[in-house]
């Protein structure tokens, strides 16, 4: 038996409250960043992080050879900054650390350049370099060392239907769908090879999840040649996890517990002078546009039977709360028409996630 077909208005209307749906997942997230359970964490960790020198890779590797169990390394003053204190008889390790000297500062043209008060501006000069003793974190006193927060991967069964679903839409585009090996992470989106790969080592849950996210990289733009290009890395993983996030919620699987975090840790690197919340809010309309792009294709139509079950559901509805002698039948486009299209598509959602094991 054919589906009924939907006048181009409920189909307006189911497409807006889809929309609100998307935007109201996205508000969520920008607020729940903005007032995190887990903030003091990212903040000690980012203020013991802080200041820690971007070593060279011959002195990383000056550090692997004398110390290999080294994980945070600084000077003995700069550990005193930060509260810690190298312990009595520790045996330094050596790096290699620049020898410099003061030499005027030259415009383009190769004239020094001056301050306001007529004196030549001065530089530094690399002239050489000299061993230099720092230490670990394990070779001091001090408090705890605070961890990076760490997103917590999904369990359990993931919506029916929306592995295969996300998968359409990456072939669409051109890529294909890989399982496997990926190595620290969890997903990879390879723009040269235009392939996908999703971690097979986790439960479906986190699968679409993942999916969602390397989906997400996929519509926005290849981060190189593609219009729309976003340079910072922090901010596409916002988007990413953004649009993830969004998708996974509008079809009842809660991300919260690993979005949250994930979206902070790198909103924090994006931020400049920017909070965490103010970075999501930024990309807030490139995020909506592509999770509302996603799931006008992952939301199923209502198939016949779920369609008289919404019109038997409607007509108790109506029923139990209309007064005697009202109609129970809204008028064509008036605004209680648009909310009842609006309500079946939600309450239809709901019914289906409602029945997930």
């Amino acid at each position: 038996m054919p589906g009924r077909s939907y006048t181009a208005e409920q189909r307006e209307a189911a497409d807006q409250a889809r929309r609100q749906q998307v935007e109201g997942l996205h508000e969520l997230l920008a607020e729940r960043i903005g007032s995190l359970d887990n903030k003091a964490e990212w903040e000690a960790y980012l203020r013991f992080a802080r200041g820690f020198t971007n070593y060279s890779f011959l002195n990383r590797l000056a550090i692997m050879t004398q110390r290999e169990d080294a994980t945070a390394v600084a000077g003995y003053r700069a550990w005193q900054a930060k509260g810690y204190q190298v312990r009595r008889g520790e045996k330094a390790i050596r790096i290699l650390g620049p020898v410099t000297r003061p030499v005027p500062l030259l415009d383009s043209s190769g004239h020094p350049v001056l301050n306001t008060d007529g004196r030549v501006r001065e530089t530094r000069q690399i002239t050489g370099v000299k061993p230099v003793p720092v230490w670990d974190i394990s070779q001091c006193d001090g408090p705890p060392v605070p961890e990076v927060p760490r997103p917590a991967l999904l369990t359990g069964q993931a919506p029916a239907g929306l592995w295969d679903s996300l998968a359409e839409l990456v072939t669409s585009q051109g890529f294909t769908l890989e399982r496997g090996d990926c190595g620290e992470a969890n997903g990879i989106t390879n723009f040269a090879a235009h392939t996908v790969r999703v971690r097979a080592d986790v439960d479906d849950a986190m699968c679409v999840r993942i999916l969602a996210h390397e989906l997400g990289h996929v519509i926005l733009a290849h981060p190189i040649t593609a219009e729309g290009l976003v340079e910072c890395r922090g901010v596409r993983e916002v988007e990413a996890e953004s649009v993830s996030f969004t998708v996974v919620g509008a079809h009842g699987l809660d991300a919260s517990k690993y979005s949250f975090r994930y979206v902070t840790g790198w909103a924090t690197q994006a931020s400049g002078n920017l909070t965490p919340e103010q970075v999501v809010r930024a990309t807030g309309q490139r995020v909506i546009e592509t999770a509302d792009k996603i799931l006008a294709h992952t939301l199923p139509q209502p198939s016949p039977s779920e369609q008289a079950l919404d019109a038997l559901e409607l007509d108790v509805d109506r029923t139990l709360a209309t007064p005697p002698g009202w109609p129970k039948t809204p008028p064509a486009g008036s605004t209680a028409g648009r909310e009842q299209v609006a309500h079946t598509h939600n309450r239809r959602h709901e019914r289906t996630v409602g029945v997930q094991r």
